[in-house]
């Protein structure tokens, strides 16, 4: 029995073997039948029953298929998902509208119809909004995205912080809380998007890249905000200081000694999360409003192009300046930031970026009486500043990884296996043979002692103990900073300029009184150039979104301030001089009549 139930085995492997594709589709009886062979033949090639194990097989395939979808292509993986909601939506209104009495007329006359209330645009707007600190808010029968080189692309949708004001009531109500928000709107034309798994698997956001066309917006700025004086100690370096021998009895606001000494309790308010990063960012056809209340007019900023290699939530500020190119205009004047080219550095350790702002009117900036030069009623001031940032790849490079060990073994294993080739290579006739092999001998045995110490030295910047004893805090900010000022006028203004960092004006009535009356005074053309150099730690621009909660952008105008007045005592050691030697020529003169009519 064995015997013949081992020959129908050996038949039955003999038949498979010789089973053909065209065989089973002639022996089919139905279309069904047939379309069950072309279906199991690329699967397991039989016409078998479908086992438990070829259901869990194609179940582990789907799972393993889809994971993979989501990891490498995330963006396309997000675009399925969103026409798969948008059908299910769909599907859900037209049962609900099926069911129900009422039409879609009515929703149209409570005005609801301007933004989109759907599953799909909840969703969007909840994932994309996460970690970004603002709220994105989608028109009605916008949320559904394009595919476009490779990037989500969304129109027409609005972006704004959590709480914006919508009434004069709303603005007036809760001013203790509205001292601390910054509040915007924004309506968005077009924005590019593209996701990373990897990314957000490790806490740094889903969205990859950013690209962005015509925004219009309105910042509502606090007024009190640039008076905030708890900003922290940090270690920033000047050559000028604020002026503290100050006769606050003359003072026309009559600050009291309380108000000036008061101190208040630091807000910081990200536009992004601290640990949420975008590798590349692109700006186009921009406009803002900053609305202050204690302004007449707007601070008008308009950008043009900005074209950002990353943005970190925690270096926003950093990341900005260390922008590729941003071109725009503030108040009609342009400005552009773009990296500096250096000849002089071909390592390219640091970087200089040169921020410029050509000839801004002081007047369109001058109404509010609590600015730092709020002083000057009208003329011109042109800005350039180079700023020389610490390399951006260089904390990435200091990382110590596991792939950064093996390229410096594999380097090690090439360099050592050329010397062998060289030595193992026939000797040129010009050299002896004993002399040629010591010298290879003792390259070979230099090299690979070198590339081994350099590698695993305890002392080596490479090494693992070196990276991990790097001190951030060892980086700094160099700020050369140089303003031109032209036919500039001025005023005594209502409150003295004060430091956003501490509780100390930049300079007192009677200085104050003497730079103006040099101001209007000064009748040349020539312009009134100032330049000073502030130095700040690196560290210190974490967790920042603007100049003003650092010391760096008081200590450039302390600077200019005690620029100005030695510009105004260098003027009045002019005039002193020019008068006494008029008074001693006129004496000498006196005498020599004198001398003359004696002789007489």
């Amino acid at each position: 029995m064995a015997r013949i139930q081992n020959q129908h085995k050996d038949k039955g492997v003999k038949d498979n073997s010789k089973l053909t594709k065209a065989t089973l589709l002639s022996q089919a009886s139905s279309r069904f039948s047939k379309i069950l062979i072309h279906i199991k033949w690329p699967l397991m090639r039989n016409n078998r029953p479908f086992t438990v194990d070829d259901f869990s097989a194609f179940f582990s395939w789907l799972v393993m298929g889809n994971v993979l979808w989501i990891i490498l292509g995330t963006t396309t993986f997000g675009l399925v998902t969103m026409y798969s909601i948008h059908t299910f939506d769909n599907i859900r209104n037209s049962i609900k509208a099926y069911y129900s009495d009422e039409d879609e007329d009515d929703s149209d006359k409570d005005g609801r119809r301007r933004t989109d209330d759907s599953i799909l645009g909840y969703i969007t707007s909840s994932i994309l909004s996460h970690g970004l600190g603002v709220v994105i808010e989608f028109k009605k029968g916008n949320v559904l995205p394009e595919l476009k080189d490779g990037m989500l692309r969304f129109k027409k949708l609005n972006v704004y912080s959590m709480h914006i004001p919508t009434s004069e009531t709303d603005e007036s109500a809760d001013k203790s809380k509205e001292r601390t928000v910054l509040k915007f709107k924004a309506n968005v034309e077009t924005m590019d998007i593209s996701l990373s798994f990897g990314k957000w698997y490790e806490g740094k956001g889903l969205i990859d890249e950013l690209e962005i066309y015509g925004v219009s917006g309105k910042v509502y700025k606090n007024s009190e905000e640039h008076q905030d004086v708890s900003v922290e100690e940090y270690l920033t370096f000047s050559a000028g200081r604020y002026n503290e021998n100050l006769h606050f009895q003359y003072d026309m606001n009559d600050h009291s000694a309380e108000e000036l000494e008061l101190v208040k309790q630091k807000q910081k308010n990200f536009l992004m999360e601290s640990n949420y990063e975008i590798s590349h960012v692109k700006i186009h056809d921009s406009y803002v409003e900053i609305i202050d209340r204690a302004d007449k007019n707007p601070l008008k900023i308009s950008i043009f192009n900005c074209d950002l290699p990353q943005l970190r939530g925690n270096r926003l500020l950093i990341d900005f300046f260390n922008a590729n190119n941003v071109t725009g205009a503030i108040n009609d004047s342009m400005f552009t930031i773009h990296k500096r080219q250096e000849f002089n550095n071909p390592t390219n350790d640091n970087k200089i970026v040169r921020f410029k702002l050509d000839g801004i009117n002081m007047e369109t900036i001058s109404h509010n009486q609590k600015l730092k030069f709020n002083w000057i009623v009208n003329g011109k001031a042109e800005i350039i500043a180079d700023i020389r940032l610490p390399s951006v790849n260089k904390e990435s490079e200091n990382n110590f990884t596991i792939g950064n060990e093996y390229k410096k073994i594999s380097n090690i294993c090439s360099e050592i296996f050329n010397e062998l080739i060289d030595v193992t290579s026939p000797s040129s006739p010009d050299k002896s043979p004993s002399t040629e092999n010591n010298d290879n001998d003792n390259t070979l045995l230099k090299s690979a002692l070198a590339a081994i110490y350099q590698t695993f030295s305890p002392n080596s910047t490479e090494s693992k103990e070196a990276y991990n004893t790097i001190d951030p805090s060892s980086e700094y900010v160099i700020v050369n900073f140089k303003v031109k000022f032209y036919n500039l006028k001025a005023s005594l203004p209502q409150h003295l300029p004060m430091a956003s960092s501490s509780s100390l004006p930049f300079i007192s009535l009677q200085n104050l009184r003497s730079l103006i009356a040099y101001v209007n005074d000064n009748t040349s053309n020539k312009p009134i150039i100032i330049k000073t150099t502030v130095i700040e730690r690196l560290s210190d621009l974490y967790n920042i979104e603007n100049l003003n909660q650092t010391k760096i952008f008081d200590e450039i105008v302390s600077d200019v301030y005690d620029n100005l007045l030695k510009i105004v005592k260098l003027d009045e050691k002019r005039i002193i001089d020019e008068k006494s030697s008029l008074w001693s020529h006129s004496v000498a003169s006196q005498l020599l009549l004198l001398g003359l009519g004696v002789l007489a």
